[in-house]
């Protein structure tokens, strides 16, 4: 089965719409989770910029591990207020992860690929 990338990374896009411009610091960010070609959690920044896109659709009780993840922004990789995104995507055995834009923020910018490769998930950054 040919799963179509642009299709869920267009869904993220949608979700980071939701909070545009409510969330301080931080940049809206979409998140969805794909396992076997359907959509099985979703999240996006929270009100404010905390929960992070990818606490708010990973913090579940589901099996997550092979699925794909689909990002509007790299995940970040630095301890701030809130542990890295990069954390709960390698304890919830995520197979690949699909962004679109590098994170501005010069702690993260250009990072998670190297974080997650060692952990054996395979980046995407789809333009």
């Amino acid at each position: 089965m040919k799963t179509n990338h642009n299709f869920f990374l267009n869904l993220a896009f949608n979700l980071a719409k939701i909070n545009l411009g409510k969330t301080k610091s931080n940049p809206s960010v979409g998140c969805v989770v794909e396992k076997n070609g359907s959509v099985i959690s979703s999240g996006y920044t929270s009100i404010n910029g905390r929960p992070h896109a990818e606490t708010n659709a990973l913090n579940k009780k589901m099996n997550f591990k092979n699925s794909n993840v689909y990002l509007t922004m790299e995940p970040c990789t630095h301890h701030g207020l809130t542990p890295p995104c990069t954390d709960i995507i390698i304890k919830k055995g995520i197979k690949r992860v699909f962004f679109s834009f590098l994170d501005a923020d010069k702690r993260t910018s250009n990072k998670s690929s190297l974080v997650l490769k060692k952990k054996k998930i395979n980046v995407l950054q789809k333009k």
